[in-house]
Order: C-alpha cells, then structure tokens, then sequence
C-alpha cells in the first residue's frame, strides 16, 4: 500500500513545491488552500478537538506551520505530507503549552532545537498509511480493485511512468466520472468504453491500453467517498483546470 502511494504522489508533490520554493507564490497558495482540511484535521487531533478555519489561534499556528513546512522540507526528511504533519503538531503543541498556566518556561531556541530533533525522529520510525489513517480507504479501493481484475502490485508496475501520460490519463478518468453513460458502461462491461472515449477525447486507443488499469483505478476513486485517496488523485494533475479542453482541441 505505501509503494502505490509513493507511486500516486511523488512527481506531482516533488514539481509543485519546486516552483513554490522558485518563488510561484500563486502556486504556494493554491496549494496551502488545498490542504487546508489537512491542517484543520491535524490540528484537531493535536489538541483533542475540532477547531474551525475562523477566530482560531490554533488554526493560524497550524496555516503557518504547514507554510514553515513547505520552506523547510527536504526530499531528506521523508514524505512532505509526514514532515507538515510533524511541523504543525510540534507548532501547536508548543503555543498550547505557551498556553498552559503551569507551563515551565523554556528558551525559544532550546525549545526549536528539541522539536526539530522530534521530527526527524518521528519521521525514521512512523508509517505513512498509519499516520494518515489510510488503512480503511485502501482496503475499500482494493475491493472495488478486485472487481475490476486489478490489484496494487499492477498499479505499481504498470501505471504511467511519465507525469504527462499520467496526468492525461486522471482527465481522461475525470471525464468518464463526470459522465453517466460512460461510467455505466465501464461498471457494467468492467472495461474502458475505448471507442466512446477516443471519439470523444481525441486520445488513441494505445494510449488506453497502456494506461488502462490506472485510469480504471484512478475512476473508481473519482468515483468514490475515499477523500484522501481522491486528493492524491488531483494532486497528481497538479490543478490543470483547463486540460480537457486542451485534449479536445477547444479553446
């Protein structure tokens, strides 16, 4: 399950906070925005509770811990989603004990010092899935998998090994998702509708094969209620909003 998540995210992750750190400050907020659920989920599971986007201290030390994040992050360090994670609970963490009445003073760059030691600690030893409470949502997907005669290790070895045929092949799925016929045709028959799409996409027929088992998978997650599987999804298409209409030659 890690390597078909490693797989999902590493080219898309790795190019959108190269042109972030390049200076893309339109791209650094499209991204923190995406991930704001992200934020607000590990900050509430940091302070035991759920805090809203709005009049929440804890919130603004997450956003900014998630943006420290993004500067700091190094391929080094292990996955970026982990290292955010990691960044926001040591910030929240530290401005609930800042907090705290009965908290015992301790010099800011001891206290940097030890929780950037923290980090690195915890990402040698913690397990992506774990941490993220992927377990569920994989299985579910592994099911809708089987029934389609796929399985993760083909996800692995046979998906897209170019960014561009990948990212062609998520329009491609989102197309299909968003219509009925075409997404009822592939439950019923368990195959691609080529003929349907071809015409439709101006893609070729190799081009579906090759990438078939993908953009059957990448489907049924589109399709789905797997909200963090469905984020590594788009993450991969790197917010493309007008690739479609570039496939079909309009615009």
């Amino acid at each position: 399950m890690a390597r078909l998540l490693n797989f999902l995210r590493k080219d898309s992750l790795t190019n959108r906070l190269k042109k972030i750190k390049d200076g893309d400050s339109q791209e650094r907020e499209i991204f923190i925005e995406e991930y704001i659920p992200f934020i607000i989920k590990t900050v509430s599971n940091t302070t035991n509770r759920y805090v809203e986007s709005e009049n929440s201290e804890e919130y603004s030390v997450g956003l900014e811990a998630f943006n420290e994040a993004i500067d700091k992050y190094e391929g080094s360090r292990g996955t970026f989603i982990g290292f955010a994670e990691l960044v926001i609970k040591s910030r929240v963490t530290d401005c609930l004990r800042r907090a705290s009445r009965h908290m015992v003073a301790v010099p800011i760059s001891q206290y940097d010092e030890e929780q950037e030691m923290q980090i690195e600690a915890q990402l040698k030893t913690e397990d992506f899935t774990d941490a993220f409470e992927l377990k569920d949502e994989m299985r579910a997907f592994e099911e809708q998998l089987r029934a389609f005669d796929i399985t993760f290790s083909d996800l692995v070895n046979e998906a897209p090994k170019h960014v561009d045929t990948r990212i062609n092949s998520i329009k491609i799925a989102k197309y299909v998702a968003a219509h009925q016929g075409l997404k009822e045709e592939l439950f019923r028959k368990k195959t691609l509708p080529g003929t349907k799409i071809t015409k439709e996409l101006n893609v070729t027929l190799k081009m579906l094969k090759r990438s078939r088992k993908f953009i059957i998978a990448a489907i049924l997650i589109l399709d789905s209620d797997l909200e963090l599987l469905k984020n590594y999804i788009l993450a991969i298409e790197g917010g493309v909003a007008d690739g479609l209409q570039r496939m079909r030659g309009e615009g």
